[in-house]
């Protein structure tokens, strides 16, 4: 009995399907990067001006579009990536939370405003983070947990 392996036209498209996923993957980490990593964190005087230039340098506040909640983390992304890791502890789902505090600065939409004039409240803490992981690199940092970082309107 003799081994024949795969077939060349099977191993082209499991080789494709490996090349696509990671290529997704790398967005999604990509995404998180650009949506949630400011290190060394943007000098600007106040955190309402902060998040008011970071969302718009950032692309989540647009001529079209003010997303509502965004937090920024203030740390290097080797040690965000370790949260996937041993510097991390599983919760609910595919979620981690950090075993350590990180520099944080929360941004919200202020209330009654709309796009294009997207206004944020802003608020500095230094908290532990939730992230959801995939292979190992952060793909979403989870804002809305309840007694995370309150924000007044």
């Amino acid at each position: 009995m003799t081994n024949k392996g795969l077939s060349p036209g099977l191993t082209t498209i499991l080789l494709l399907l490996m090349a696509w996923l990671a290529m997704i993957n790398a967005a999604t980490f990509e995404k998180f990067l650009r949506q949630h990593v400011d290190y060394p964190r943007t000098e600007v005087p106040d955190a309402q001006r902060y998040c008011n230039l970071m969302m718009k340098r950032r692309h989540m506040a647009t001529s079209k579009y003010c997303k509502h909640l965004n937090t920024f983390v203030h740390m290097e992304v080797p040690q965000i990536q370790a949260v996937c890791g041993p510097a991390g502890e599983p919760t609910t789902g595919d979620l981690r939370e950090s075993n350590s505090s990180f520099p944080l600065t929360m941004c919200k939409l202020y209330r009654g405003s709309w796009a294009p004039d997207c206004n944020y409240i802003g608020t500095s803490a230094v908290n532990r983070i939730i992230i959801a992981c995939e292979d190992g690199y952060p793909v979403h940092l989870e804002t809305e947990v309840p007694g995370y970082m309150e924000l007044e309107e």
